[in-house]
């Protein structure tokens, strides 16, 4: 499992539809936006670091009004503990 503390940035006054959007996503949870509503933090929870990609990419295609996505922090401890030991998924 990988969890992240994201920044997803947003054309300005698109900080509503966007979250309106994000509702679609249960991987992803809101946490806080911006006073301007330019950014939007959220946690993304995904199987592996491949699959949080992914979901970053659709998201991107899926929500237009999004301009990018930026990882603040990323927990992939089960993912090393697993590489580490030799664990096969």
């Amino acid at each position: 499992m990988v969890i992240t503390g994201s920044a997803i940035l947003v054309e300005p006054g698109a900080d509503d539809e966007v979250l309106r959007a994000l509702e679609g996503f249960p991987e992803v949870t809101f946490q806080v936006k911006s006073e301007s509503g330019t950014e939007l933090v959220v946690n993304f929870e995904a199987d592996d670091h491949e699959t949080l990609e992914d979901l970053c990419r659709r998201l991107k295609k899926e929500i237009p009004r999004i301009i990018d996505i930026t990882h603040i922090y990323v927990n992939f401890e089960e993912e090393v503990d697993k590489a580490l030991s030799g664990e096969k998924d």
